[in-house]
């Protein structure tokens, strides 16, 4: 007998195949080796011989003759076999000496089912589909390596083999290779259950592509249908094998998940990566082995692998409605309601009562209104990139007020510059020192319009600049601005010493500037502005301006000043004080009009009515002008002559300033001038000693008349004065004073520390006040020794010694407000509107014991943690500044022993 030809028994394919153990009927297997062999225990039929569902085809092979079927007996034997190593029935571990096969991992023992859960004819197991012709079979790529025997307690049992028979084809055997007890592999291999889902493969494409099973190869080589080899998974849940035929579709009658159903779609309108299929498992040797299951398809088959962790939290995006859904339009309109909430806030809480001094005096409160606005807009721009174009989108910067940050970082300025371009309008840098020259052209720069084509010039669209306090600005810088920017309607230089008198010849190139301030200016004088009027004259032209401000303007002189009423007819601000060189005949030059000037408003005056003597008989003429405000105030060399120059020339004045001008000062020409202002609201004649009753009386109007209805009196001088100042005039009387109170109904303040007002007038001016209900009322009575101690304690329910106000700024002047109720029984409230502010000695005393109790309430907090504090070391240590008068408990009498022990007898003040 010839020997079978000798092949490796560790090959994968001769691995324990257990369609042929499935063909030995169970009664034929013995007891001792049913014990080892793994059951799936079922409700209803269990798969034998006789009622299996796949048919072996006869092969007919030369090879047929050396290829030994195992029989029933070898099986015994084989079973037998194996029974001895019980230990290592569930382990995948190779035989010792072998060391061609790959080592496997230590498994599970295989699932045990039971009878109420899976039903096989519910399996989605290889079955021949009725309607083939001829079946085929061969070796199953579904099957696991564990086999399932017959079950005694199966409902199958009640089933006879014939009729088994009668309904299926009969199972012809496959031919094997013989084996013996040494070739059959004591370890299980690994099921479905316990491998990985990550190393589960299917066997894909041609069989000729790799290492094929040599029985598969000698079975079907005479069959197209065996030339590939493929795994379809078709929507109805079927799978199907060239070898095995059609199988039977799954998920009919089952009673698995309905996950597991085929027509249960676990994700819908989803695309599965092309690494969702499954692939081949190669072994070491490049021979493919299948690890499927008999189990019918799990959703987790179709779970996509990654390398993604899926432990990690699945991000969530929310969509945004504000950046996907408004248009660029309203969220700019968005941003801009959020600076307009913020100046409305603020309003809101002074009317309310919310704001106040310690509120103020935080630093969460420095920036309140629009310019905390600002500050909350530019940290919105921290979000993203579209929110910071939105921020600095120039319709929201079209005026940009930088003065409450005077240490802004440069590079700031210039991304605001460079981002906003030619949208802004209005630039306020007061006080910012760090722009230089460099900065400031590289800003100019950016903010300049592209021109076109055509036009060979870079402007700006800046229509009012201030540039006052920086101080390291070069000429250079200064005019390059002006240069480029031919709309500028308001420009402030106040104090740099860039500008010159080539700055002059520089704004003559503006023809829409309304308002220069050019004050303190160290480095222009009279010839400067002399040139800048000309030049305009000389195109015959006109100044816009309206406001001009040459506050300390050196070398002054009449043609000047003539050369500037002609060419700036809408003037209403004058500012020349503290110009030492100005003269009288300056300012007459300055309204005088020529016969060849019709086209001019002016009036014709006689000598008597310009101040001139009397007996001349020529006639002058005047140009009237638009002036509102006129500042004089330092002219040392000015007298009453120039209120005479004046008179009829500015009927539209409303604010007249002439302090310190000196004993040069007299009635004669002031009440000339205020003769000739009805409208009038401020006059300033501070330190001005030779004032007499006459200058009040020219500004006390004269009583009312009745009259008639529907007719009309013309205004009269004082009947819009609101401002008063006369300090240092010590001869006016108390009844010029009352008669001036009486008569002027819009009086608010009055200043006329150093004079001879009594507590009489105080108390009218008071009352008058009170009465009219007034806001921010002020009476300063300081050095004026006919003021008592009794007239200030009578006023002191509606008086304070202060005029507060609720700012940063204001914190170090630790004003009293009574808002923030502070428990100090002294002082008055100085925040109060209705207040009238009362500034006498005695009231500057109540400022020093307001400061006194509020060092005595702060050291009594700080030794309250210790203990109770002593108050009479309190007392002691503050014995210097207890002499003062407090409103709510008065004087100390005569004989009244003070606080630190001594008797006063002094019926006057008392200075410590």
């Amino acid at each position: 007998m010839e020997q079978p030809p000798r092949v490796d028994n560790e090959d994968v394919l001769f691995s324990f195949d257990p369609f042929e153990l499935a063909e030995s009927p169970s009664d034929q297997v013995p007891s001792w080796a049913r014990a080892k062999v793994p059951h799936y225990r079922c409700p209803s039929q269990h798969l034998s011989v006789a009622d299996s569902s796949v048919t072996a085809p006869t092969i007919e092979s030369p090879l047929e003759d050396k290829i030994s079927i195992l029989g029933p007996e070898d099986r015994d034997i084989q079973l037998a076999g194996s029974s001895s190593s019980d230990d290592c029935v569930f382990m995948n571990a190779s035989l010792p000496g072998k060391g061609k096969a790959k080592d496997l991992a230590y498994t599970l023992p295989p699932l045990l089912f039971s009878t109420s859960d899976v039903q096989y004819r519910a399996i989605d197991w290889p079955s021949p589909d009725p309607g083939s012709p001829a079946p085929t079979a061969g070796p199953s790529s579904y099957g696991s390596t564990h086999t399932s025997p017959p079950c005694a307690s199966s409902h199958s049992d009640s089933q006879s083999p014939e009729n088994s028979a009668q309904q299926l084809p009969g199972l012809t055997r496959v031919p094997s290779r013989r084996r013996s007890l040494s070739n059959l592999s004591i370890h299980s291999t690994r099921s479905l259950a316990a491998r990985s889902m990550s190393r589960i493969k299917v066997k894909l494409g041609s069989a000729s592509k790799g290492t094929g099973n040599l029985a598969r190869r000698l079975l079907f080589r005479n069959k197209a249908s065996a030339a590939t080899t493929s795994v379809d998974l078709s929507p109805a849940g079927s799978v199907s094998d060239p070898f095995l035929g059609d199988l039977t579709t799954a998920g009919q009658r089952n009673c698995l998940p309905a996950w597991k159903n085929p027509e249960f779609q676990p994700c819908l309108n989803v695309e599965l990566p092309s690494d969702a299929r499954t692939h081949v498992q190669q072994s070491s040797e490049g021979k493919g082995r299948s690890y499927s299951s008999p189990l019918s398809q799990s959703v987790f088959d179709i779970v996509p692998r990654g390398n993604s962790d899926v432990f990690a939290p699945v991000p969530l995006v929310l969509q945004s409605v504000f950046d996907d859904a408004l248009p660029r339009e309203l969220k700019l309109q968005i941003f801009s309601a959020l600076i307009s909430l913020h100046e409305d806030e603020f309003q809101l809480w002074k009317s309310s009562g919310q704001w106040t001094i310690s509120k103020a005096s935080s630093s969460k409160y420095r920036w309140v209104g629009r310019d905390r606005g600002m500050r909350e807009l530019v940290k919105l721009s921290r979000v993203s990139k579209a929110w910071r174009s939105l921020v600095f989108d120039g319709q929201l910067w079209m005026d940009v007020d930088l003065k409450a940050f005077p240490n802004l970082p440069v590079p700031f300025l210039l991304r605001l510059a460079e981002t906003l371009g030619p949208f802004i309008k209005n630039i306020d840098l007061t006080g910012y020192t760090k722009l230089d020259h460099g900065t400031l052209g590289q800003v100019t720069t950016s903010l300049c319009v592209r021109s076109a084509p055509t036009i060979d010039f870079a402007y700006t669209q800046l229509l009012d600049v201030n540039l006052s306090g920086c101080n390291a600005l070069t000429t250079q810088a200064l005019h390059n601005v002006v240069i480029h920017s031919p709309f500028l309607r308001s420009l402030c230089v106040k104090g740099l010493k860039a500008v010159d008198n080539t700055t002059f010849d520089v704004l003559a190139l503006c023809p829409h500037l309304t308002s220069l301030n050019m004050s303190r200016c160290s480095n222009i004088n009279g010839d400067g502005l002399h040139r800048y009027a000309n030049a305009v004259l000389g195109r015959h032209g006109q100044l816009a301006l309206k406001e001009l401000r040459l506050c300390g303007l050196e070398g002054i002189f009449d043609e000047a000043l003539r050369v500037l009423g002609r060419a700036a007819p809408s003037l209403e601000i004058l500012d020349l004080s503290y110009s030492r060189s100005l003269h009288n005949s300056a300012l007459g030059a300055f309204v005088a009009c020529t016969e060849e000037e019709k086209s001019t408003e002016s009036v014709v005056l006689t000598a008597r009515e310009a101040g001139r003597e009397v007996r001349d008989n020529g006639r002058y003429r005047r140009r009237i002008t638009k002036l509102r405000h006129l500042s004089l105030s330092n002219c040392r060399l000015l007298t009453d002559v120039a209120c005479s120059n004046l008179a009829y020339a500015v009927p539209r004045l409303e604010l007249l300033e002439l302090a310190s001008i000196g004993t040069a000062m007299k009635d004669e020409g002031l009440v000339r001038l205020l003769g000739t202002t009805p409208l009038l609201r401020k006059l300033d004649l501070e330190d001005n000693e030779e004032i007499t009753d006459a200058v009040l009386s020219a500004l006390t109007p004269s009583p009312p008349e009745s009259t008639g209805s529907g007719s009309t009196q013309p205004l009269q001088t004082g009947q819009a004065l609101e401002h008063l100042v006369v300090s240092f005039a010590v001869s006016l009387s108390n009844e010029a004073f009352l008669s001036l109170i009486c008569n002027c109904p819009r009086l608010r303040v009055l200043e006329a520390d150093s004079t001879c007002i009594s507590g009489t007038v105080l108390k009218e001016f008071v009352r008058q006040a009170h009465e009219h209900n007034a806001s921010d009322a002020t009476l300063v009575a300081i050095d004026c020794r006919a003021v008592g101690e009794t007239s200030v304690k009578d006023v002191a329910a509606i008086t304070r010694p202060r005029k507060g106000w609720r700012a940063w700024d204001a914190r170090k002047l630790a004003y009293l407000d009574g808002r923030d109720k502070e428990e100090l029984k002294v002082g008055q409230d100085e925040c109060d509107e209705k207040r009238i502010v009362l500034k006498s000695f005695y009231n500057w005393q109540t400022v020093d014991a307001v400061r006194a109790a509020r060092e005595r309430h702060r050291r009594n907090s700080r030794r309250a943690g210790n203990g109770p504090s002593d108050n009479l070391e309190d007392v002691a240590q503050t014995a210097g500044r207890t002499r003062w008068w407090s409103p709510s408990s008065g004087r100390r009498s005569p004989d009244t022993e003070a606080l630190d022990g001594i008797v006063s007898d002094r019926g006057g003040c008392v200075i410590t």
